[in-house]
């Protein structure tokens, strides 16, 4: 025996030491929405997504270039024409021996141009698509951002329970400590056995092996709440409210499309759509203006001479191999598709909604059995601890009540904290 109380003692001095912080749930949200990082996350994929979208006003934007190029050659050709660019051509230039045998010429080219894009109709409709996907990126956020709230409710909730069934067994044990108490002193005076206090010793052993148990458990949660918020910290949390039940009824929430994974579901479906008529468009002709302004000399940073051009490109694709209807056809069957997935993922969430609320009916009624029998395995235990202290009952009946009174206790608080776990998941299946 003295050798479990050793083990118990080094394991609470060999235990890390956390500091205890008190926790309010708004502040744990506010801090999950400011340093979470698979908000992170999502936020660098909508700046991504609004870059991506940027990068298309190219499609309406000029193109202007600067070049500068350098020419030695003695081909007849290009002598020639280099002289012609140059415009100092003489008379003597046709000299046919001259024509068919030229000096080395030297031919510096500075080339400004300008392309500006008129009539592209495929990249108007290419930009909507990215607006919509904008749009879906950021519902995504909402979403991730609502989901890992109810993370953050789901393990404060859970952790009010450990505290509750932490405050349970600590009384346990305070009650086992004075029943010990009682049964030594009633050793001593012949009227219990030796094995009457073992047996309480090995209760109030076990019920301080649960208060260990809920220990490691409030330390486990607490990391979860500090992963969730996005701290580093090794704390210890304490929730500023106790565990109680919820006022929720649920009775009158319904699912509505207007939640934030459907809203993006909707823009993804509407940014297909869009990359559709996009492929549609892509069939009609493409209107662009260009123009260039080219100076000539012999000379590295001469300008001797210019000359410009400028003028419209009208292309049209009148077929190319079936490539555009090909995916126009894809684009169709995935807007098809993902209407389908959309339509499957509303009705799974509709039954897990009404499955939800038939819980939350039937947890109501345990709520209530639970207090029912807490209260009378008080009563029980209160009647039979009398007795037991008058030498009326025996110690192991004694224990019995003794378990059966933490355990409703525990029961009841379990009870609570399921009904508060399901008025949290209806909140966010019904969410708008």
């Amino acid at each position: 025996m003295k050798r479990v109380w050793f083990n118990l003692l080094l394991f609470f001095l060999s235990a890390p030491a956390f500091s205890q912080e008190i926790l309010r749930l708004q502040d744990a949200i506010d801090l999950m929405k400011q340093n979470n990082t698979q908000l992170k996350v999502q936020q660098q994929d909508i700046n991504l997504s609004k870059e991506e979208f940027a990068g298309t006003q190219s499609g309406f934007l000029p193109k202007v270039a600067v070049s500068h190029t350098g020419f030695f050659t003695n081909d007849p050709l290009n002598a020639f024409g280099f002289k012609l660019q140059q415009k100092i051509v003489s008379p003597q230039d046709f000299d046919p021996a001259l024509l068919n045998n030229p000096n080395d010429i030297s031919h510096f080219n500075t080339k400004l141009s300008v392309q500006q894009p008129i009539f592209n109709f495929d990249v108007y409709y290419a930009r909507k698509a990215l607006r919509e996907k904008i749009k879906a990126t950021e519902y995504q956020k909402a979403f991730a951002e609502n989901m890992l709230a109810v993370e953050i409710k789901k393990a404060y909730t859970n952790l009010q329970f450990l505290y509750e069934a932490k405050k349970a067994v600590q009384q346990g044990i305070k009650a086992y400590e004075e029943v010990l108490r009682n049964t030594q002193n009633m050793e001593i005076q012949g009227y219990a056995k030796p094995t009457d206090v073992l047996m309480v010793k090995v209760g109030l052993i076990e019920v301080q092996n649960k208060e260990v148990e809920i220990d490691n458990g409030i330390a486990n949660l607490s990391d979860y709440l500090s992963w969730l918020m996005g701290m580093d910290t090794k704390q210890i949390y304490k929730p500023a409210e106790a565990l109680s039940k919820t006022s929720f009824t649920g009775s009158e929430y319904v699912f509505s499309e207007s939640r934030a994974d459907v809203l993006a579901m909707k823009g993804g479906i509407a940014a297909q759509k869009n990359m559709i008529t996009m492929n549609k468009k892509a069939l009609l002709p493409r209107l662009n203006a260009f123009g260039e302004y080219n100076a000539y000399d012999k000379s590295i940073v001469g300008f001797g001479s210019g000359a410009y051009m400028a003028g419209f490109s009208l292309t049209w694709d009148l077929f190319n191999g079936n490539d555009t209807y090909h995916k126009i056809k894809t684009a169709r069957l995935n807007v098809d598709k993902a209407q389908s997935e959309m339509q499957l993922y509303i009705e799974k969430n509709n039954l897990e909604l009404q499955k939800a609320q038939r819980d939350l009916i039937a947890n109501r009624a345990k709520i209530d059995l639970a207090e029912a029998a807490k209260e009378q395995a008080a009563e029980a235990l209160r009647i039979m601890g009398n007795r037991y202290n008058q030498g009326l009952e025996k110690t192991a009946d004694l224990l019995i009540a003794q378990a059966t009174g933490l355990e409703k206790e525990t029961k009841y608080a379990e009870a609570v904290k399921e009904f508060n776990l399901i008025a949290i998941q209806i909140e966010f299946l019904t969410q708008q």
